[in-house]
């Protein structure tokens, strides 16, 4: 019985040990990159396109067949009643296969091939944009956490001024309408504070959704909104996009998919035709049993269907391609202009910022407080200056933000890297 209770006591103790050393809800730091990278494994929407270019590989799989038609069997048994001999049976089996002829064997597999090259592209283009869409949520996620943390700084100095401003009410300095003046304020911080925390935590969630995880799973975003903007050449980039564009790509390949379409039905028109064999025996006749061997050939003749319609619908199908390609290209050209029109006003909107604004900002947080504490500046006059201060501060961070979104939209139009 003691021996029960101490192996209960250590099976016991090893499980909560177990517990305690694993962490619970553990925070993954997660980078743009790694994003990315989880997002075109587990997407749920990628994923969907990818079976897309699973059904194009099982149809490349049936035209690679040796021959497309499989052989057929037919077997045929009869009794014959003879006077002299009673019941007799006879049977009759015969093989049959059609031929594929006219080299519709080769362009058939290039049809498929070509049409899993097609869809190959497509699904690219849909990871393209995916990757968009995740750096875009990303960087947006990143800029509402720096709102909040500068929201939660602006409430720290609020709650700080509101007690200084509680001090100097109680020495008789100041009269009580600029005491509850500030509080009103911190209250009002808090509230902002609250706001932009729950934004955040919604961005979260639309990051969470687009990489395919749990909207509770823990995580932290690991990256800097900084970068270092660079201008780039509008013509360089149009030809970059135009050379790349999985979109533009597809459309290409699918116009070759229908030109391999078309020589396959022109070929189709060529009637395949069955070779037959067969094997029979027969008991009737003064000889006894006979046995015969031979076979034949079958052919349908092309007189009413020689794939008119067929024809008709891919040559319109043709045109559409045709049509398409041109189509994609003025798009791309469009996209492309509009996100270096939106990058370069973010670029430079960053640089105003870093040169002349962001240093001023910062020095005068501190100048402003410190006045304050010494009775330089009325309440009045402090609100209205760090009013302007947080707007400056805040837009700044907003202008981070859109050059990121900018610069991710340059790259989704160019299809890379700008």
């Amino acid at each position: 019985m003691m021996k029960r209770k101490y192996f209960v006591c250590i099976v016991f103790s090893s499980i909560l040990f177990t517990l305690q050393s694993q962490p619970v809800n553990a925070v993954e730091s997660l980078t743009v990159e790694q994003a990315v990278r989880t997002a075109l494994e587990g997407n749920p929407d990628l994923l969907v396109v990818r079976q897309e270019l699973e059904v194009a590989r099982g149809r490349k799989v049936n035209a690679f067949l040796f021959n497309r038609f499989n052989p057929s069997v037919n077997g045929q048994v009869w009794n014959r009643n003879n006077p002299g001999s009673g019941n007799e049976s006879d049977f009759q089996v015969t093989l049959s296969q059609e031929v594929e002829v006219a080299g519709q064997r080769g362009l058939r597999r290039e049809a498929a091939t070509r049409t899993v090259t097609r869809v190959e592209a497509q699904v690219k283009d849909r990871e393209r944009l995916i990757t968009g869409q995740v750096m875009r949520a990303f960087f947006q996620a990143l800029t509402l956490k720096k709102r909040l943390g500068l929201r939660k700084e602006i409430e720290t100095l609020n709650r700080r001024i509101r007690d200084a401003s509680d001090a100097r009410f109680k020495a008789g300095v100041t009269p009580i309408m600029e005491s509850n003046l500030a509080e009103i304020r911190y209250g009002q911080s808090r509230k902002a504070t609250f706001v932009a925390e729950a934004s955040f935590q919604n961005a979260l969630l639309d990051l969470r959704r687009l990489l395919g995880w749990e909207s509770d799973r823990s995580i932290e975003l690991d990256g800097q909104l900084r970068n270092s903007p660079k201008a780039v050449p509008l013509a360089n980039l149009l030809q970059r996009a135009r050379a790349q564009r999985p979109d533009l790509v597809a459309a290409k390949r699918e116009v070759a998919r229908v030109e391999a379409a078309m020589d396959l039905t022109r070929r189709l028109i060529v009637p395949n035709p069955t070779i037959q064999g067969f094997y029979q025996t027969e008991t009737e006749g003064p000889a006894g049993a006979s046995k015969m061997v031979g076979g034949g050939i079958s052919i349908p003749l092309p007189l009413f269907d020689r794939k008119q319609g067929e024809l008709v619908t891919q040559g319109g199908e043709l045109n559409q391609g045709r049509h398409q390609i041109v189509a994609v290209i003025r798009n791309i050209e469009q996209e492309v202009k509009t996100a270096f029109q939106g990058y370069e006003a973010a670029r430079q909107s960053v640089e105003v910022f870093e040169a002349e604004v962001l240093d001023r900002i910062e020095e005068n947080f501190r100048f402003i407080e410190i006045a304050y504490r010494e009775g330089k500046i009325g309440l009045l006059q402090l609100i209205v200056v760090q009013d302007d201060l947080i707007t400056a501060q805040l837009s700044y961070v907003d202008s981070l933000g859109q050059f990121r979104a900018a610069e991710t939209n340059l790259a989704q139009a160019v299809g890379g890297q700008p």
